[in-house]
């Protein structure tokens, strides 16, 4: 898995005459084709990668697996900096990080095993 992220302003209309300020954060997930081949071999797709309640674009909607491969580059709004930057750094820290655990870990204990009782 491969990412580069970037963030940037972006000026919004707010009414006839009044803007507001919004902070982006777009985030470039290239998933490796092995990792492709076990999401698709092994249905995970539908898993919950994440979840933001900061993001004025889609406010506690969760993000699948399959949002992070398909959906790309990979964009959310934020109201602050703040806000853009704790996502960006939760992003490479936590999510990332767990998405690829699972994924591995997924493909890692596919075999067969028996034993007596």
């Amino acid at each position: 898995m491969r990412v580069a992220v970037s963030h940037d302003e972006v000026v919004v209309r707010k009414g006839w005459l009044g803007r507001e300020t919004r902070y982006r954060v777009t985030a470039q997930i290239d998933f490796s084709d092995e990792e492709k081949t076990i999401v698709q071999r092994f249905a995970l797709g539908q898993h919950e990668a994440y979840t933001t309640e900061d993001a004025v674009d889609f406010p506690n909607f969760a993000f699948t697996i399959n949002n992070l491969i398909y959906q790309r580059p990979h964009i959310r709004v934020f109201p602050t900096a703040l806000a853009a930057r704790l996502f960006e750094e939760e992003l490479a820290e936590e999510i990332l990080p767990k998405v690829k655990n699972y994924i591995l870990g997924n493909a890692a204990t596919r075999h067969p095993s028996s034993y007596e009782i």
